[in-house]
């Protein structure tokens, strides 16, 4: 329950111990009616307090914004003056990221007015290595900014939308085949090193991030449930889910089970002890444990599987929730999607059969 503080906000103590502070904002309502309101978190009241000095802070700074602005110092404040406070703290780190690749870019010491389609297309030229969705991210944050931009007066035209694009085809999501997901988790049950984080992660879904930040009092051993309401962030600390949205994951008795068995629950972390891994040393282990398996088949005379990337657990374990008659709305539940247009990108069902069973059980009388 929200807790009033005098002066002009209120604090609530999130499930994962997180203080959210929540105060409506000087301008009230939007243009629809909607009142609107700022949100800061932290470990402390305190560190929520300190963290809206600071916005207050940046509010009051008078901007430098300038025709004479190079595009890199143009980006530096269009992250802190249109995204920092307005986007998600993940979103913002992500475009933190693509920005300081156009920093350390020579475009980036070109004046606004300076930059040209033709340089845009060079510095995408350059990460043509990069994946789609790198590409597809990149041109928001150019565009949008040189948007902003041309609202400042601080040049006439967005270079970044005539810019040619580097072209890169959408890869295909993939997701393990059914008969090597059975494989991979009988050997899991075999593996001491990484066999249970793998586990998991095929009987739940949950993202690498989550996987790291799983603690043994997340799981409620005798009611069968797995309570998701922390990740490790980009930069490497605890935080909110992604979406900010707790959930909570059912498992079957038999999985508990096995779980109570096998985790020691004296340590804090399933997958770390006392603390959680970092993401090169979550894909270390990750890839170690797919060399051990596939070592295993090719002993057995059997051919290895292509290891994948952990985020294709969380498709398999999508695909054949949906493959088994789970309501795809309960799928995107589980997965902590927001909508189910999302979730659609994740499952991969296509063969007749299955469709044909969906349509049995599923359709209209």
């Amino acid at each position: 329950m929200a807790r009033e503080k005098r002066g002009s906000g209120s604090f609530r103590k999130l499930p994962n111990g997180t203080f959210e502070y929540t105060l409506n904002t000087e301008s009230g309502f939007d243009e629809f009616g909607k009142r609107q309101r700022k949100s800061f978190y932290g470990k402390t009241e305190a560190e929520c307090r300190k963290k809206y000095k600071e916005w207050v802070k940046d509010g009051e700074k008078t901007t430098s914004a300038s025709q004479e602005n190079t595009l890199a110092e143009w980006l530096e404040l269009w992250l802190t003056v249109y995204k920092k406070n307005n986007v998600s703290e993940g979103t913002y780190e992500d475009y933190v990221g693509l920005a300081k690749h156009v920093m350390k870019h020579r475009i980036g010491g070109l004046k606004l007015s300076q930059v040209k389609p033709i340089h845009i297309t060079e510095f995408l030229g350059s990460k043509a290595d990069y994946s789609y969705s790198f590409h597809k991210r990149m041109r928001f944050v150019l565009t949008s900014s040189f948007e902003c931009a041309i609202d400042n007066d601080l040049c006439d035209r967005n270079p970044a939308k005539r810019a040619m694009t580097v072209k890169k085809v959408e890869p295909q999501r993939e997701a393990f085949a059914e008969s090597d997901v059975r494989r991979i988790i009988e050997f899991a049950k075999t593996d001491e090193l990484f066999g249970i984080p793998i586990y998991i992660m095929f009987h739940t879904g949950i993202r690498s991030g989550e996987m790291r930040a799983l603690t043994t009092k997340q799981i409620d051993f005798n009611k069968g449930v797995i309570t998701i309401d922390r990740s490790v962030k980009r930069n490497g600390e605890l935080g909110l889910p992604k979406n900010n949205k707790t959930r909570y994951i059912p498992i079957k008795p038999e999985i508990a089970e096995y779980l109570s068995e096998k985790l020691d629950k004296n340590a804090c972390y399933v997958l770390g002890d006392n603390y959680h891994v970092s993401k090169s040393g979550f894909e270390s282990r990750y890839k170690c444990f797919f060399d051990r398996f596939n070592k295993s088949l090719t002993e057995s005379g059997e051919e290895p599987i292509d290891p994948k990337s952990p985020h294709a657990i969380r498709h398999t374990t999508a695909t054949l929730w949906q493959k088994n008659g789970m309501p795809i709305s309960m799928v995107a539940a589980l997965l902590g999607h927001h909508s189910t247009s999302v979730t659609d990108k994740y499952t991969h069902i296509g063969d007749v059969d299955t469709l044909s069973q969906a349509v049995s059980d599923y359709g209209v009388e």
